[in-house]
């Protein structure tokens, strides 16, 4: 998942772009490429899975300069299509900050679009993960090509709570580099607002367990085992043979030892527990 180096002073993050066939994922990433400044963006590489039938995918770094005098990057992916791609998909979601969801609002293609967020999260489980964990946004394309109800209905179809959502035309460029850059602040403040708890949590030792003073505590001994009445009683004088070390348990501090039967030489194992008075 995202790293942030303050030594080094860089955080990188991790943004797949998912969906089904046709939905738009490719057409996001080379808008994105051609929009953005070279220095702001690496070269555009297009990939192909392992599997047969093999099928491309593109990977993209984008730089994003300083923010807060941290040199930030995220590298950019989209999901391969097609059922023999499965593996190459789920292994895409390790480490992943954030999710573009590419919803195609085309009536015929909302079954697709439906399927392939019921498989991120099957995915995303096999990592112990649920969209809670990682930053969704729902770009909903292919607007110009479906009728003004689509959107209400497949986002009731989808039944999902995104961070942010919008209606993009990716062919065309519409909308696509605003999903980029919400995505990409949302990510960002996550990041750096988990780095600032582990680094507070780092910053603040553990409290160390408060030992009652003599005055303020009371004796309660506790058989370990219960006494066998058939085993006698005690006979005579109780000997201490040892103590354990003590420990902290309920609020209330605990020491085993071990006693001896002055007449009898049965070994009794005894827990002396002190605790604060109400």
């Amino acid at each position: 998942m995202g790293v942030l180096d303050r030594e080094a002073g860089e955080i990188h993050a991790k943004i797949i772009y998912w969906g089904s066939e046709g939905a738009g994922k490719t057409a996001n990433a080379q808008v994105i490429h051609r929009k953005l400044k070279k220095d702001h963006r690496g070269e555009l590489e297009v990939k192909e899975t392992e599997s047969k039938p093999s099928a491309k995918y593109e990977m993209l770094p984008v730089e994003l300069g300083s923010v807060r005098g941290l040199k930030t990057s995220i590298h950019l992916h989209t999901s391969p299509s097609g059922d023999a791609h499965a593996d190459e998909r789920r292994s895409m979601l390790d480490g992943v900050d954030g999710v573009v969801l590419v919803a195609d609002l085309r009536p015929d293609r909302h079954e697709a679009t439906i399927a392939s967020l019921e498989e991120l999260k099957d995915h995303l489980g096999s990592y112990g993960r649920s969209l809670e964990d990682l930053i969704l946004v729902v770009q909903y394309n292919h607007g110009d090509e479906a009728n003004e109800n689509a959107l209400d209905k497949l986002h009731r179809k989808l039944d999902v709570k995104p961070a942010s959502q919008f209606e993009c035309i990716a062919s065309e460029g519409t909308g696509v580099l605003q999903c980029l850059t919400a995505i990409s602040k949302l990510i960002l403040a996550r990041i750096r607002q988990q780095a600032d708890a582990d680094e507070l949590a780092k910053a603040t030792p553990e409290p160390e367990p408060e030992i009652p003073s003599e005055e303020e505590v009371e004796v309660e001994i506790e058989m370990a085992e219960p006494e066998d009445p058939s085993e006698g009683g005690a006979g005579g004088g109780l000997r201490l043979v040892t103590a354990g070390s003590a420990e902290i348990s309920d609020g209330a501090l605990r020491i085993p030892v071990r006693l001896v039967e002055e007449s009898t030489g049965r070994e009794i194992d005894l827990s002396l527990r002190l605790s604060l008075e109400s």
